[in-house]
């Protein structure tokens, strides 16, 4: 039997038809409820140096995901004018230009205005201390960050490794030695700050229960908005891992 080639206006058709679905469509994970909650952790620079999970495989993952609504760790104003975001270069390389094509709504998690200078400044005060009255403690804390991000180095051959347990769990590691070795102020400042982000989360989750929403927080706290969000909606809220896994 002869097999023939595709007719060309069959694969023009296919092109075109491609080029009509909406942003992320034609790279969206399979078995993605409309409902789901998905909860990404952006590397910020480490998007630079980690092959597996680059700034353009960040894009594709925001994309796969089509969400409704996207929680982002910005202010207000950083989101409205859409700001250089010092520490988090993920927002001017992949966030604010996606926001334009991506149909979603874009929602800030992170307090604003005289909330937000009153905690970054207590918070500076607080790190300024620490690193004058315990410059030691100081100094092992930065090598121990430095360790930390060779060992995540090592680990993360996917980009589904980057949203694994183990990964997880070395992000939990590091809040109890940030905590045991930097005291209780820098503790509690650090609580303050995670629990106003994920309460906000949560409300966002709670207020939308048919719609699919990204949150993208950083690789050091996504556990606590998983566990939070995992609470609040355990049958809505994706194993990141398995989703990356799939993803085209």
């Amino acid at each position: 039997m002869t097999h023939r080639r595709p007719r060309a206006w069959l694969a023009a058709l296919t092109a075109g038809l491609t080029l009509l679905m909406p942003p992320g469509a034609a790279a969206t994970a399979p078995d993605t409820p409309r409902d789901a909650v998905l909860v990404v952790g952006a590397l910020h620079r480490l998007h630079e140096t980690e092959p597996a999970f680059d700034y353009a495989a960040l894009k594709r993952v925001i994309e796969a995901a089509d969400p409704d609504i996207l929680l982002l760790e910005v202010r207000t104003d950083e989101l409205a004018e859409r700001k250089d975001t010092p520490g988090r270069p993920e927002y001017p390389r992949v966030v604010w230009p996606l926001l334009d094509t991506l149909g979603a709504t874009a929602v800030p998690m992170e307090p604003g205005g005289a909330e937000f200078e009153r905690r970054v400044k207590e918070a500076s005060d607080l790190h300024a201390a620490f690193a004058r009255d315990q410059p030691e403690a100081a100094a092992l804390l930065d090598r121990y960050d430095g360790s930390l991000g060779r060992v995540l180095a090592r680990h993360w051959k996917a980009i589904a490794d980057t949203h694994d347990a183990a990964t997880d769990d070395l992000m939990r590691g590091r809040y109890i030695v940030q905590f045991s070795v930097g005291g209780d102020g820098l503790a509690a400042s650090q609580r303050e700050w995670d629990d106003y982000m994920v309460r906000e989360a949560r409300r966002v989750v709670k207020a939308n229960p048919g719609k699919r929403i990204l949150v993208l927080g950083s690789y050091r706290n996504r556990h606590l908005f998983h566990e939070a969000l995992a609470a609040e909606a355990p049958a809505r809220v994706v194993d990141m891992r398995a989703w990356l896994s799939r993803l085209p």
